[in-house]
């Protein structure tokens, strides 16, 4: 072979891998990573409220494990695990107030206190501890449904906290991600749903 055949074998090798690198960065085995978004509850409420909205400080934690993106899913065996390619749009504290601060608004009673006023004494505290929020794995490695539960207490000015635990489960017969998800939606109202009562 000579010198110049011998150099334009070597070319092509080169190119050739040059090409296969770079096709390996832009394509993956790995499922694409969905997020997914809840809403907000939403009462019906009266075009004119008869009293101006109570300003409320909303303070969210969770217990440790959940403060995450990640949709989480708990085993029979209390195994933590998440499902690998689905995303909650913020870590679980941001989505849950978010939603919270939402529909305390939406109701026309409530007004979510900035926090430069959070130190004034009209101003309510309602404050939430996520304590579960993952779908549930049955022994057979299936979605059985997905659980939703918050501790609150509630307190304005003198008056005596409010302390209330609110839970809601809805079972799930269909393991696409998006039956899931709605199963969350539909725990995530009812939850929110009780908290308005418990605080009216």
């Amino acid at each position: 072979m000579t010198i110049s055949r011998l150099y334009i074998v070597l070319s092509l090798s080169v190119l050739m891998l040059s090409i296969g690198a770079c096709s390996g960065l832009t394509q993956s085995d790995k499922p694409a990573i969905k997020r997914w978004w809840l809403e907000p509850y939403v009462v019906a409420v009266p075009a004119e409220p008869a009293d101006p909205p109570l300003p409320v400080a909303l303070s969210v934690t969770v217990i440790p494990g959940l403060d995450s993106d990640r949709i989480l899913t708990l085993s029979d065996d209390a195994e933590l695990s998440q499902f690998a390619a689905a995303r909650w749009v913020d870590h679980l504290p941001e989505l849950v107030s978010s939603l919270t601060g939402r529909s305390l608004q939406a109701t026309g009673q409530f007004e979510v206190a900035s926090e430069r006023a959070t130190s004034r004494a009209d101003v309510c505290n309602l404050e939430l501890e996520i304590r579960e929020f993952f779908a549930d794995i049955g022994s057979t490695g299936r979605v059985s449904g997905v659980r939703v539960a918050i501790n609150g207490s509630f307190e304005c000015e003198s008056s005596v906290p409010i302390v209330f635990h609110s839970a809601s489960s809805v079972a799930v017969a269909d393991e696409r991600m998006n039956v899931i998800v709605a199963a969350f939606q539909q725990a995530m109202d009812s939850v929110t749903k009780d908290i308005f009562i418990k605080i009216q």
